[in-house]
């Protein structure tokens, strides 16, 4: 995706996030134990978080206390998100794609990095909303393609942060099955690995839409309507390593 199209991504959905007729009271289920002023916190904080990276164009992470805090009881969470959302998506206009800034994941520290990571956290929470009001969740296929290639590449790859289990070592294939797209993973002791190109021979296959992919890998969706081929248990196994390496 383009750097543009994240930016746009992150304005729908902190409308949809944010919008007014939504209580604040509603229970989220893909967020167990949160309502929806839980949700709208979180995001506000996701995105104050961020700022002084962007005014400052920062080269190095911010102190702790550099940007303030969001409650689930303050009172006009809306108009906060949007306002956060609004400055975020400003500055990154302005800063432009592949200037060096800090970020977490040590191998794309610029704002090319930070427009794609908050277009899925914020399309990952805005259905999230949809779900608390009883909404079947919307999704791009292309957005939702990218966010698995995010998912695979960024967090269960990670350099430096191994997420591993007692497992034995294996090999999970992603398809896409109405766009052309795959991925594969590899599970070791030692580690998640993103393998390039098609697997010889998989220990287990998921051929689905990609959005369907998407959602299941965040949480969002289940498991069903996706083809598996091969060890039935190795999907459930990623999807925990995936739980923890977000």
């Amino acid at each position: 995706m383009k750097y543009a199209e994240y930016l746009n991504v992150v304005e729908t959905s902190a409308q949809v996030i944010a919008a007014g007729t939504v209580s604040a009271d509603l229970p989220v289920p893909s967020c167990p134990g949160w309502r929806t002023a839980d949700l709208r916190a979180h995001v506000v904080n996701v995105l104050r978080q961020k700022l002084p990276v962007l005014r400052g164009r920062l080269t190095a992470a911010p102190g702790p206390d550099s940007w303030p805090r969001a409650d689930p009881t303050d009172t006009d969470l809306p108009s906060a998100l949007r306002a956060a959302a609004e400055e975020v998506v400003t500055l990154l206009r302005e800063i432009g794609p592949e200037v060096g800034l800090w970020s977490w994941f040590e191998p794309d520290r610029t704002s090319s990095f930070w427009a794609r990571r908050l277009a899925h956290e914020m399309a990952i929470h805005a259905i999230d909303s949809e779900l608390a009001r009883g909404l079947g969740p919307q999704c791009d296929p292309q957005l939702a393609a990218d966010g698995v290639g995010e998912l695979v590449n960024v967090f269960l790859a990670r350099p430096g942060r191994p997420i591993a289990d007692d497992g034995p070592e294996s090999v999970v294939h992603l398809h896409g099955s109405d766009i052309f797209c795959e991925w594969s993973v590899g599970l070791t002791r030692s580690g998640m690995t993103a393998i390039p190109g098609h697997p010889d021979s998989p220990e287990a296959e998921l051929r689905g839409p990609v959005a369907s992919l998407y959602l299941w890998g965040w949480g969002r969706g289940t498991i069903a309507g996706i083809d598996i081929r091969g060890d039935e248990g190795l999907p459930r196994r990623l999807r925990e390593l995936a739980a923890r390496a977000t």
